[in-house]
């Protein structure tokens, strides 16, 4: 009995990093508004299936994107570390990152701007994170190097417009978040310099 055992078990762990797998996936390209039937179709596994190992979308977001927001909780706290001698370049490249990483990833972007987290190791990394952005924006402030006004809400407004330039022309222009992030640092610092290329789509 006992060896009959040991294959099933290989077999359920193979299916639920298929799923893991299928649900990375899918949950870059299409963010967070899928279903797990979607998903169990990409892993190649039945309904019943990914049900038995996961109750909700949620829950499967939660295992998939975990270990991405402790690295993003990471490199927040190295940044707000690196801007007590780089204050701009610190919040400058703390900035693209962040953009980059909700055009590379719409459920990671969507999760960002939730107003809840799926689990309490991901709200802990969260909050880590948003304590650090903190850090970050109140040194580059008070080295002089962004606006006096600027308030470190105003990065929840970027978060949101990127999302929708991201989602409107991802496809088209996958690159307009850059620009788009040019034009935004360049209004946050006091001596602004040059854009990156308007994306090729859009040249006439």
């Amino acid at each position: 009995m006992t060896d009959l055992a040991k294959p099933l078990r290989a077999d359920a762990e193979r299916n639920r990093q298929a799923i893991i797998c299928a649900a990375g996936s899918v949950f870059a390209a299409e963010g967070t508004s899928v279903t797990l039937e979607h998903i169990a179709a990409v892993a190649g596994v039945g309904v019943g299936t990914i049900y038995r190992r996961f109750a909700s979308v949620d829950e499967l977001v939660g295992v998939v994107l975990e270990e991405k927001m402790r690295r993003y909780a990471d490199r927040t706290e190295a940044a707000a570390a690196a801007a007590l001698t780089e204050p701009w370049e610190a919040f400058r490249d703390w900035v693209l990152f962040i953009l980059e990483q909700q055009a590379t990833d719409l459920a990671f972007s969507d999760v960002l701007l939730a107003d809840g987290a799926v689990s309490e190791p991901f709200r802990a990394e969260m909050r880590r994170a948003f304590r650090a952005s903190v850090q970050l924006v109140n040194r580059a402030r008070s080295a002089g190097t962004i606006r006096d006004d600027f308030d470190h809400s105003d990065l929840l407004l970027l978060q949101h417009a990127n999302a929708g330039i991201v989602r409107g022309t991802n496809r088209q222009a996958p690159e307009a978040w850059r620009r788009f992030g040019d034009y935004i640092l360049q209004s946050i610092r006091v001596n602004g310099g040059p854009l990156s290329p308007v994306p090729e789509i859009w040249v006439r």
